[in-house]
C-alpha cells in the first residue's frame, strides 16, 4: 500500500511540473523571463499596475533606466511582449541620423540625460584631429558639411583640406609663387585664435632677442619672400659698414663670432680670443674690460698693447736688454719673442 502512494504523489509531481512548464513556455513574454509573475502582475488583473508591481528595471535587468529614459512607457520600446527581442544598444531604438559616420555607439558623444553633445572639444579629442586654437571655437556644420547637417563623415585632417582657397587667395605673401609649403602648421601656429596676429612660427631661422617682434617686411621684400640668406652680412652689411667704435672691416662678416642677438649688439665678445690669445682663459682671464684696453687703435685691432699694463719696473734694465724692442712699430707683438702669450 504504501508502495502504491508514493507511486501516486510521484506521477503527481511529475504531472504538476509538466504543467507548470507547459504554461511556461506559453508565457506571452517567451521562455527567457525567468521572472516571478507578481513582480508585475497581481491574481486580480493581468494587467499591470504601477501601483502594485515591485519590478524594478535597474536590479531586475542589465538595462537601468535613467534619464530621458525613466519617464517611458514600456510599450515605447517593448514593441513585443517577447522582452529578449529588444536590444540594449543605441541603435536598437533610435535612428543613426548620422548614417554611421561616427560609429554606432551614440554613448561617444551623447548621454541619457540629452542628445545635446556638451563638450564637442573633449569629445574631439577621441578622433584623428584634436580641436585647438581657433578650431575649438567653430561650429560644427562650418567644417563637416552637409545636407542634413548631421552627417559627420570624415573631411580630411591637412590643412589643405580645409583651408585650399586661403592658401590660394593669400598674396602677402603669395603663398604659390613662393612654393610655401601646403602643411599650414609649419608657419602657422594650430593653437592660434586667427591667420594673423599671431606670431609666424620661423623655427628655421629663430626669431629671438633682437629679432624678436620684427615686421616680415624688415627682412623680406615683397614679393618674393624666399632666397634669403641666413648669414648675418645679408641683412647687416650696412650696420658693419657704419659701425665707428671698431673699423669692422679688419673682422669676418660671421657676427656671430663676436656678437649675440642681444639688441644693441652689445655685450660683444670674440669667444674664439683664446685662440690667439687667451683672455677668457689663462692669467689674463677677469684682467680686461673692454677690447680697447689692449686695442689701443679702433681703427686697426691688429695693434694692440702690452706695455700699457705692463710696464718694466727697471728702468736700466729695460734700457740694457730692450734696445731691440724699441725698434719696433709694434712693441707689444716683439714681447712676445721672450715672453708666453700668458697662458
Amino acid at each position: 500500500m504504501l508502495i502504491r502512494y508514493i507511486l501516486f504523489f510521484s506521477l503527481l509531481l511529475i504531472g504538476f511540473t509538466s504543467y507548470a512548464q507547459e504554461l511556461r513556455a506559453k508565457s506571452p513574454h517567451g521562455q527567457n523571463l525567468a521572472l516571478d509573475c507578481t513582480k508585475c502582475h497581481s491574481p486580480a488583473s493581468w494587467k499591470m499596475e504601477s501601483s502594485l508591481h515591485t519590478f524594478d528595471h535597474g536590479t531586475d535587468t542589465a538595462y537601468p533606466l535613467v534619464g530621458q529614459h525613466e519617464p517611458l512607457e514600456c510599450a515605447a520600446c517593448h514593441k513585443s511582449l517577447i522582452f529578449s527581442e529588444i536590444g540594449s544598444t543605441c541603435i536598437s531604438c533610435h535612428t543613426d541620423f548620422h548614417q554611421q559616420t561616427v560609429g554606432i555607439d551614440c554613448a561617444r558623444c551623447h548621454t541619457p540625460k540629452s542628445w545635446i553633445v556638451e563638450d564637442i572639444t573633449r569629445m574631439h579629442e577621441k578622433t584623428s584631429f584634436p580641436l585647438m586654437g581657433v578650431h575649438s571655437t567653430q561650429d560644427c556644420a562650418a567644417c563637416h558639411t552637409s545636407e542634413t547637417l548631421v552627417n559627420f563623415k570624415p573631411t580630411g585632417v591637412t590643412c589643405l583640406d580645409c583651408h585650399r582657397s586661403e592658401y590660394i587667395a593669400a598674396k602677402q605673401p603669395d603663398h604659390q609663387a613662393n612654393n610655401f609649403s601646403t602643411d599650414c602648421s609649419s608657419c602657422h601656429s594650430v593653437t592660434g585664435t586667427a591667420w594673423k596676429g599671431d606670431p609666424i612660427l620661423h623655427s628655421f631661422f629663430p626669431l629671438e632677442q633682437g629679432h624678436k617682434g620684427i615686421d616680415c617686411f624688415g627682412c623680406h621684400k615683397p614679393p618674393a619672400y624666399t632666397g634669403l640668406d641666413a648669414n648675418c652680412i645679408s641683412c647687416h652689411a650696412d650696420a658693419i659698414n657704419a659701425a665707428q667704435s671698431v673699423d669692422h672691416s679688419l673682422f669676418p662678416t660671421d657676427c656671430k663670432l663676436c656678437h649675440t642677438l642681444a639688441i644693441g649688439w652689445k655685450p660683444a665678445g670674440f669667444s674664439s680670443h683664446d685662440a690667439y690669445f687667451p683672455i677668457y682663459s689663462g692669467k689674463h682671464k677677469g684682467e680686461w674690460n673692454d677690447c680697447v684696453d689692449c686695442h689701443i687703435q679702433s681703427s686697426n685691432y691688429k695693434i694692440f698693447s702690452c706695455i700699457n699694463c705692463h710696464e718694466h719696473n727697471n728702468a736700466q734694465k729695460m734700457a740694457k736688454e730692450h734696445d731691440e724692442v724699441s725698434g719696433f712699430k709694434f712693441e707689444s707683438m716683439a714681447c712676445f719673442g721672450c715672453h708666453p702669450r700668458g697662458d
